[in-house]
């Protein structure tokens, strides 16, 4: 909205008749759909009887309280004993039931996109039990199967044309009993099918059996009769989803409006309620604009549709671009934009004007692949973009190379990703072109001049190889400034915060165990102190954690952590604890800024809520434990920089000379995965159970509308990404053969078999012909950019005298040796339940207080004659220690040691077996460190937990003398 204020103050400006508007430009109502909401909710507020002064919370503190509420919910149902809960548990969770609360999660969170969403799951039961919609369900469901069908006839009837008489008469005879059913049971009955051997028309006989294949896929069920029945046992599973999403939507809604703290999709809810349940506030906003305009109206959503639609007097204009929706995982529903084009084509309750000359780009390559079927535009008919930008067309600029190029590799080589391939590729090919001074358009001066890195750009699907294509570039000497979305919580100086608040809070409470010091050892290596390990090793030997800056530093904090608000805490953290003097260190000054404004903005949220600082080291740790990932944009500064970044990110913008790589990758199908899963055409989908988990024909119809939305989104991703493109396209990939020949194209379903934007390509590389440039990379490509170090240059151009050497540095390896008995084998079955077994019996004896057991094991171990004194010993369990000796490190855990006035008993337990000599070895090593240490006699002992047996363990005479011979 700022951008688009700023577009109108510039062209006032140009025009001598419009000066006057500029003093009212700032009251104009140009805004985002939330923010015009949330005026109206704020002006009329008094009809729903909230406050004014309404508050919008962060939404990762509601889906943070979303889970925290589910677990209560879950809790009391297990309590309750729920009978459909019970069930939906037993059926389909296994150990655990994390998954099915995140199954119900993902659910809850496209069902808060309804502005009726406790109607529909009022009504849900009604609604998708009837018998109606059930026989509905199986009509379509046999449609799909009729369809396959189908198209098995039609090429049977190809066949039947080109074959011989013999290999006809095969076919007859195999497929004659299913060509002419048309019922799912006749179908089902005609399956055991089995064609000629020898067939001429080899691709069409594969084409048949794969047809086949998917018909038996199909038809598991064993009639239609058991559909319907399976279909109507999970009304069992339902109706616990159903209950548990009324329970948490009730929490949620009653936590909001009792902490007046609402997320913007509610207050989108609010203002369409006034709108539609006050007519006098209707009709006032409906009167008061003359106009209301749109703009990038392909990304509108259903609740934003429904309030325009609310307060329009024939007065909308709506500008959008379908080819470019694609922010699908946001809601956005570019069909809101599809049916009205398609209405205004016709003029009906409206018009249409296409803008269609591309001012951006030079050539595209979708004329086969987008159509209404999949991208939700007929390109060719209407859709097709003319070449509208003429500058290119000058005389001076013919010698520009603007036409598209595809560096083919092949992919053999299995030695390199095909990441590390593309990125050493493009590297290559940017050297080559600023080498030999390649020529692009000035966009100040309108001449051509030589390339720069920052006229280059990389575009690709997702973010995960942009680290790899860092380190490549770096050692290939090319700048690259990485564009995309951070994660506040994977952030260093967030996570230090982090246990700075709970190192504080660990002071407050006095809770000096071993996690506080961890809390310290992470706080002391940070940037903030940059201790050395020498230093940090010496406090864990000597004990000593107080008496260094560090603890004084968070003492004063914690001695008035009680008359702390949540942000005057963490104020007060990042100014004693010097963040912002400090950050210079990490070389990433902008992004901590953004990151401390955030947390702050959040914490004054936290704040509203009642939250205190005992309750911030909680909302922290969870948010980082539960991988919520909150996102935020940082802008390198790029200077003279090649830029690479995903689609969504490039939107809007244009580069003379745009690559585009990792186009190989599949497409992400993860959320067909779910058990449970949610679809707005099949509601609530479960799998059934009957004897085993199987899924319901609903889970497979609604896989075939969710992978034709998300290739139509990809498709429409694609032309997003050849149209950043002002001069030239250069894309990176391994072609390969195409999924169907030239007459196929024409049918839109076998389409759906896309799976990366790669086949898309692959569909259309005739259209390449003659400018596919087979690339042979191994000239160019090495592991060594793995050993490369980044240097800070600046640093040293700035040196006069520099005077380089080389230097020999002795080095030697230092091995760490473990007192504990390990193994390198696989194990089985029974001897991993047995590891299990002994690992929870070891941490009951870790738990149990030794002076009073509750549990029979312990209670067994305290009575052995050895141990009659314990209530006149110091108990150690789990005692952790570490030393250096003749250069060699050592590290080891004592199980249990008892400390008397004049000697110590360690004790090692062992679930059955304690005749191993490992042990023996490993009680040495703890016997040699803590006789050292303390001075005193130190006995050892084993013991064996099922067989209630305490061994004194005395070091034999042989192996005193294996220790004197070794020493000397």
């Amino acid at each position: 909205s700022k951008e688009m204020k700023d577009r109108i103050r510039k062209a006032i400006k140009e025009d001598v008749g419009l000066k006057d508007q500029l003093a009212i430009l700032d009251s104009s109502y140009i805004t985002t759909f939330d923010s015009f909401a949330l005026s109206i909710v704020k002006k009329y507020h008094y009809v729903l009887n909230i406050p004014k002064n309404i508050s919008i919370v962060e939404s990762s503190i509601i889906d943070l309280k979303r889970k925290e509420f589910l677990e209560a919910i879950f809790d009391d149902l297990y309590k309750e004993e729920d009978e459909n809960f019970l069930k939906l548990i037993s059926d389909f969770c296994v150990k655990s039931d994390d998954e099915l609360k995140e199954n119900i999660l993902k659910m809850n969170n496209v069902l808060e996109q309804k502005i009726d969403k406790e109607e529909y799951l009022e009504s849900y039961i009604n609604n998708y039990y009837s018998k109606d919609y059930i026989n509905n369900l199986i009509d379509e469901y046999l449609k799909k199967i009729l369809n396959i069908k189908e198209e098995i006839v039609e090429l049977y009837n190809k066949v039947i044309e080109s074959e011989s008489d013999k290999v006809v008469s095969g076919y007859v005879e195999a497929l004659g009993s299913l060509i002419d059913k048309d019922s799912y049971d006749d179908i089902k009955r005609s399956l055991e099918i089995k064609l000629p051997q020898k067939a001429e028309d080899k691709k069409s006989k594969e084409q048949i059996k794969e047809g086949i294949k998917k018909l038996k896929e199909l038809t598991i069920y064993d009639s239609v009769e058991d559909i319907k029945d399976l279909y109507e046992s999970t009304s069992v599973y339902i109706k616990s989803i159903v209950n548990i999403l009324k329970k948490l939507t009730v929490f949620i809604d009653n936590y909001k409006k009792e902490n007046n703290c609402y997320e913007f999709i509610d207050i989108s809810k609010m203002a369409i309620r006034i709108v539609k349940e006050n007519e006098k506030i209707k009709d006032e906003l409906k009167y008061f604009y003359n106009e209301i305009m749109i703009d990038e109206y392909q990304d509108t959503n259903d609740l934003q549709e429904l309030f325009i639609s609310l307060i329009e007097n024939n007065n909308v204009y709506m500008v959008g671009d379908i080819k470019q929706s694609i922010y699908r995982f946001r809601n956005a529903n570019p069909m809101i934009f599809k049916n009205k084009y398609d209405k205004y084509e016709l003029e009906d309750n409206g018009f249409k004007i296409d803008l269609t000359k591309n001012f951006r780009s030079r050539e595209e390559v979708l004329d086969k692949i987008m159509d209404n079927f999949l991208g939700g535009a007929e390109y060719q008919k209407s859709h097709r973009m003319v070449f509208g930008n003429e500058t290119y067309t000058k005389e001076n600029n013919e010698k520009i190379s603007n036409h598209l190029d595809f560096y083919n590799y092949d992919y053999n080589d299995k030695t390199y990703t095909k990441d590390e391939i593309e990125a050493f590729i493009i590297a290559d090919d940017i050297i080559k072109k600023v080498n030999d001074g390649y020529q692009v358009l000035d966009k100040n001066t309108q001449k051509l001049r030589d390339v720069n890195y920052s006229d280059f750009c990389i575009i690709m699907d997702r973010n995960a190889a942009f680290d790899l294509y860092k380190k490549i570039f770096e050692y290939k000497g090319i700048p690259l400034a990485i564009y995309k979305d951070e994660i506040l919580t994977a952030s260093y100086d967030v996570l230090t915060l982090k246990n700075i608040i709970k190192y504080i809070i660990k002071i407050n409470k006095k809770q000096f165990d071993t996690e506080f010091k961890y809390l310290y050892t992470s706080i002391a290596r940070s940037y903030l102190f940059e201790y050395s390990d020498e230093k940090i090793f010496e406090n864990f030997i000597d004990n000593e954690f107080i008496n260094n800056d560090i603890y004084q530093i968070a003492k004063t904090i914690s001695d008035k952590l009680d008359d702390y608000t949540i942000n005057n805490f963490i104020e007060d953290i990042i100014s004693k604890f010097k963040f912002y003097e400090k950050v210079i260190k990490t070389k990433d000054i902008k992004g901590f800024i953004i990151r401390m404004l955030y947390i702050q903005k959040m914490c004054k949220s936290l704040e509203k809520l009642g939250y205190t600082p005992f309750d911030l080291d909680n909302y922290l740790s969870d948010m980082i434990s539960s991988e919520t990932e909150i996102k935020y944009k940082l802008n390198p500064s790029s200077n003279n920089s090649v830029k690479i970044m995903n689609i969504h990110r490039s939107k809007g913008l244009e580069f003379p000379i745009c690559y585009f790589s990792g186009l190989y990758k599949g497409f992400n199908l993860q959320d067909l995965n779910d058990k449970f899963m949610y679809d707005k055409k099949y509601g609530i989908i479960t799998p059934y159970y009957k004897d085993a988990i199987g899924i319901l024909p609903s889970k497979i119809l609604a896989k075939d509308n969710y992978i034709k939305e998300e290739i139509s989104e990809k498709i429409r991703l694609f032309y997003v990404a050849v149209t950043r493109a002002k001069e030239k396209m250069i894309f990176i990939a391994p072609l390969d053969d195409s999924i169907y020949n030239e007459e196929e194209l024409v049918s839109a379903n076998t389409r759906l078999k896309y799976k990366s934007i790669l086949n898309m390509i692959n569909d259309v590389k005739d259209s390449f012909e003659g400018r596919i440039t087979n690339i042979d990379y191994s000239s160019i490509i090495t592991k060594d950019y793995h050993n490369f170090k980044d240097i800070d240059l600046s640093k040293i151009e700035k040196e006069e005298n520099m005077e380089l050497r080389n230097v020999d540095i002795d080095y030697e390896v230092i091995s760490d040796n473990k007192f504990s008995k390990t193994t390198n084998k696989l194990i089985t079955i029974s001897q991993k339940e047995a590891i299990d077994k002994g690992l929870k019996i070891h941490s009951i004896f870790e738990m149990e207080d030794l002076l009073n057991p509750k549990d029979e094991h312990v209670k067994k171990f305290v009575s052995h004659e050895e141990l009659k004194n314990l209530k006149n010993s110091k108990i150690y369990k789990e005692y952790e220690f570490a030393y250096t000796l003749d250069n060699q490190n050592y590290h080891g855990i004592i199980d249990l040691m008892i400390v008397y006035d004049d000697y110590i008993d360690i004790i090692d337990y062992k679930l059955s077996n304690i005749d191993d000599e490992n042990y023996i070895k490993q009680l040495e090593g703890y016997k040699t460190y803590i006789e050292n240490k303390s001075g005193k006699k130190v006995n050892l002992y084993l013991y064996s937990i099922e067989k209630d047996e305490l061994r004194a363990i005395a070091l034999s005479f042989l192996f005193i003398i294996n220790k004197s011979c070794k020493s000397l």
